[in-house]
């Protein structure tokens, strides 16, 4: 019973902890991301300028949507990445409460609690590069698009071939940040915490005091 309580009591800490994490994480996201909006306000103007020289009506429109759908794109990425951090989280807590029960009992726990140090700190590094993600902007630059007359045909042609240009390096570099972050600090995250369970599982009977001193995890996953 004591064992029981005192579990009950690093859970809630162990949950408490967990949330303040996740409330912080937004926090700096959405605030990286207002900082960066406004510093990039004045490209984002001259971006519209440069649309609106489109004389098609209906190019100009779904040129501006590829305009808007890059930083959203981002967004939702890295909104992504967030929630899976947040998953992984949620995990590893489970990893750390099994450990902390077979460590009541004697059990050896130290290969499987430097595991899970290591997985928290592979998810905190996580979380600060989609932090730094999140904080960046794809925006037309409408400097590398031509300033020449666009009153002609072969000007608007020229226009049309420069913002689909740069339309495509943006893509390009989108989805080279979004790519680096999903194979890289993202898998790593994900690798640590699946070794911290192998770790776990290792310990002979591991799991053997589970049912006498807590039965929430059954409902938990």
């Amino acid at each position: 019973t004591e064992a029981k309580l005192k579990m009950e009591t690093v859970r809630e800490e162990a949950k408490q902890k967990m949330e303040t994490v996740r409330e912080e994480a937004k926090q700096k996201i959405e605030t990286a991301r207002e900082a960066a909006k406004l510093r990039m306000e004045s490209q984002r103007e001259k971006a519209k300028e440069r649309l609106s020289d489109i004389r098609d009506k209906a190019k100009q429109q779904l040129a501006e949507r590829l305009a808007g759908q890059f930083d959203n794109l981002n967004k939702k990425w890295t909104d992504h990445f967030i929630q899976q951090l947040e998953h992984y989280s949620a995990v590893l807590l489970k990893i750390e409460e099994r450990a902390s029960i077979a460590s009541t009992t004697g059990k050896d726990i130290q290969a499987a609690t430097a595991a899970i140090i290591a997985a928290k700190a592979a998810i905190e590094t996580a979380r600060t590069a989609v932090i730094a993600q999140a904080a960046k902007t794809y925006v037309l630059n409408s400097a590398s698009v031509t300033t020449t007359s666009t009153t002609t045909a072969s000007g608007q042609d020229r226009l049309m071939k420069g913002l689909r240009t740069e339309f495509q390096n943006l893509h390009k570099a989108l989805f080279k940040d979004l790519t680096l972050l999903r194979d890289g600090v993202m898998k790593n995250a994900r690798a640590a915490v699946r070794t911290a369970l192998e770790t776990l599982s290792k310990i002979p009977k591991v799991d053997d005091d589970n049912d006498s001193t807590d039965d929430s995890d059954d409902d938990s996953d």
